[in-house]
């Protein structure tokens, strides 16, 4: 069991799961609620697109990512390859810790999409509004936290390009696996970042389909 994600969910769903898919329209629904209680254009999610899915370095990967990013921020400079106790890293608890609470008024850091979003369930939509959106209890919706795809496909990109990673690779391939077998090794910088790479790019890759297609990116 592991962290998911999909662009493209409600296509999904109707062509696989019909009570499923009533339910995601239930969400839905509710956070467009939500949206028109901010001012914010509703969001319409396609029926009829490309899906795109995969499955993320477990849960811990993406801790890996937010680390690195979360030291970005606050030095322009990479750590240490992350390990196992990323989640824990001090720099990254003092991000979240720092962080002003439910809807800002303007963005905290560079990574707030990124950093400020349920790690196991939740949405990414393709609005750009820069700031990480907090429904709350009376639009109660999954993950409690909704990000912006194209924020954090910009997010991605700087992580990306802090690691010197190709975003033309394939996620998918041999290589990019292989690099998360041999973490904090290897002269290639993006491969000693292995598995920071290996979610930076699978992140990148989700938030350029949702932006391009309409499709909002869902957690699982």
């Amino acid at each position: 069991m592991g962290l998911s994600i999909e662009v493209g969910i409600l296509a999904d769903l109707i062509e696989n799961d019909e009570e499923g898919a009533a339910h995601c329209r239930q969400e839905f629904a509710t956070l467009n609620k939500y949206l028109a209680s901010v001012h914010l254009p509703q969001h319409s999610e396609p029926e009829k697109v490309r899906v795109w899915s995969t499955s993320m370095f477990g849960y811990s990967g993406l801790h890996y990512l937010r680390r690195i990013a979360a030291h970005l921020d606050a030095s322009g400079k990479l750590p240490e390859p992350g390990d196992t106790n990323s989640a824990q890293d001090p720099m990254l608890v003092h991000y979240g810790a720092d962080f002003p609470g439910p809807n800002p008024l303007k963005p905290f850091g560079a990574y707030d999409h990124l950093i400020i979003h349920s790690d196991a369930e939740g949405y990414y939509l393709p609005q750009d509004f820069p700031c990480v959106l907090f429904p709350g209890e009376h639009y109660p919706v999954a993950g409690g936290m909704v990000g912006s795809s194209p924020q954090l496909l910009k997010e991605c990109k700087r992580v990306a390009d802090a690691l010197k990673l190709p975003l033309d690779l394939d996620p998918e391939s041999d290589e990019v696996h292989a690099a998360t077998q041999a973490q904090g090794s290897g002269d290639v910088l993006w491969k000693r970042y292995g598995v920071e790479s290996f979610s930076c790019l699978r992140l990148y890759v989700a938030a350029a389909h949702s932006t391009k297609t309409g499709a909002a990116i869902v957690f699982t």
